[in-house]
């Protein structure tokens, strides 16, 4: 299993690889307003790899590994163990797991997924395998798969997702149909056991987990101690994703699992406005402007854009592109303190709440920001236009109802004298009229069709007279 993986890679390689840098827009500041107001979504695509993104891939990399070690397929134990589970018994006696745990906390907004994304597509996420060392070995390997915690910390929930996760990565409509409706949450948990080990899943990482919030009582519980059989009984690594507030929370599953991989918690901290990854995070983004006037980044903007955003990845993300919208659909044209003040105040005023517990550094007005920012659909709405720009289209539009007014006028007095190509067109059709009639009645109806020059010398093959009338 861990021969078939790609190599280790170094953090040089490895932060080639999970950068991702859109085309720059330098051929495109001159395109139509309508086109760059598009172009600036390609800012969401990019990705800027950062110190945590090189200890994330190297916390992966090696928690991938590991576990295969006690999960060795040409291992008569580790058959034995699968057998077990399939018969609902304990793991055989001599099987030891090597599966490990680490968690990733953050802020909402401020790049988790993203970079546990940006470094899982580093795998590819289903290997087949036909033989091993001259020897038939038929066998599917799932290397990673993610879930996100259900919205109600369900059981049960978790088990569904983890059914169609398995079906999407293997490109088969299997177990999600087989299992849902069925059973109870118990033999949902096994059937998730068994199909895990089968396909010797290289890691499960578990997203969203603050959702396990609002799970029923004793419905969080149980989903830790369902997790730490995983890991402890089951062999099979687990990550949770989640953000600051299930820091306690992971700290329970680390007590309780008999291996930990020394990692821990990693932790997507917020930065400092001095912080040298902020900096180049901000170096990266200024790139991509599709402004007519691209201004320098001043250390000013730099430290401007700090306190409006607060360093949320996310956060900058949205102001640079309402920034450049604005900019744009004004006639301003360029990014300035005053472009950024307004977006700030107008289409992130819903952030505001959020951002002033942060820029409080209060640790406890700071632990209430997940429950100060506004709604998913509210977040959504955000980036639609303001109404600068619905005030603009309006009067556009009365505009043109105004010209298409004046074009009715001018076409009824066009109609009482048609054109001569409307009169030939008409007596085109009169001419049809009279040949069609004329044909009928006679011996020979295609020499009448070629003196007419309706046809060519093939009978079938009509004229461009013939397709004008």
């Amino acid at each position: 299993m861990i021969e078939a993986m790609p190599a280790i890679l170094s953090e040089a390689e490895a932060a080639v690889r999970i950068g991702m840098y859109p085309p720059l827009p330098e051929s495109e500041r001159d395109l139509p307003g309508e086109v760059r107001l598009h172009c600036t979504n390609r800012l969401t695509h990019l990705i800027q790899p950062l110190a945590i993104h090189l200890e994330l891939e190297s916390s992966i990399s090696s928690i991938l590994r590991s576990g295969y070690v006690g999960r060795n397929p040409m291992d008569g134990i580790t058959w034995q163990h699968l057998h077990a589970l399939s018969a609902q018994r304990t793991p055989a006696p001599k099987f030891n797991s090597t599966a490990s745990t680490f968690s990733l906390v953050g802020l909402s907004g401020i790049g988790k997924s993203t970079a546990l994304d940006a470094v899982l597509r580093l795998y590819p996420q289903v290997l087949a395998h036909r033989e091993y060392q001259g020897r038939e070995f038929i066998h599917t390997q799932i290397v990673w798969l993610k879930l996100e915690c259900p919205f109600d910390g369900s059981l049960s929930g978790l088990c569904h997702a983890f059914f169609q996760a398995v079906d999407k990565a293997t490109g088969e409509d299997r177990y999600a149909k087989r299992y849902r409706g069925k059973g109870g949450v118990q033999e949902l948990i096994q059937r998730m056991q068994q199909i895990a080990s089968t396909y010797f899943i290289g890691g499960l990482f578990i997203d969203e987990l603050q959702h396990l919030r609002t799970a029923k009582t004793g419905g969080k519980d149980n989903m830790l101690n369902f997790f730490v059989n995983l890991i402890n009984n089951i062999g099979i690594p687990v990550v949770f994703i989640g953000t600051n507030s299930m820091i306690g929370l992971f700290s329970t599953v680390f007590r309780n699992a008999r291996r930990a991989s020394g990692l821990g918690l990693l932790h997507f901290e917020q930065p400092d406005e001095e912080d040298s990854s902020w900096a180049l995070l901000v170096k990266a983004v200024w790139r991509y402007q599709w402004v007519r006037q691209v201004e320098p980044l001043s250390p000013a903007i730099t430290a401007l854009l700090y306190d409006l955003t607060q360093g949320v990845t996310d956060f900058l993300t949205k102001l640079m592109i309402l920034g450049q919208r604005y900019a744009i659909q004004s006639g301003k044209e360029r990014l300035d303190a005053t472009v950024f003040k307004h977006v700030a105040a107008t289409k992130m005023k819903l952030l505001q709440p959020a951002l002033a517990a942060l820029r409080s550094r209060d640790p406890v007005r700071m632990a209430k920001f997940e429950d100060l920012l506004p709604p998913d659909d509210k977040l959504a709405a955000m980036m639609n236009d303001d109404e600068m720009v619905y005030l603009g289209r309006l009067a556009l539009l009365e505009g043109l109802q105004g010209k298409a007014e004046s074009k009715d006028q001018e076409s009824s007095v066009e109609v009482a004298n048609p054109p001569v190509s409307i009169v030939s067109q008409q007596a085109s059709r009169a001419t049809v009229v009279t040949i069609s009639s004329t044909i009928a009645e006679v011996a020979d109806p295609v020499q009448v069709l070629k003196d007419a020059s309706w046809l060519l010398e093939d009978p079938f093959e009509f004229t461009p007279a013939y397709r004008a009338a």
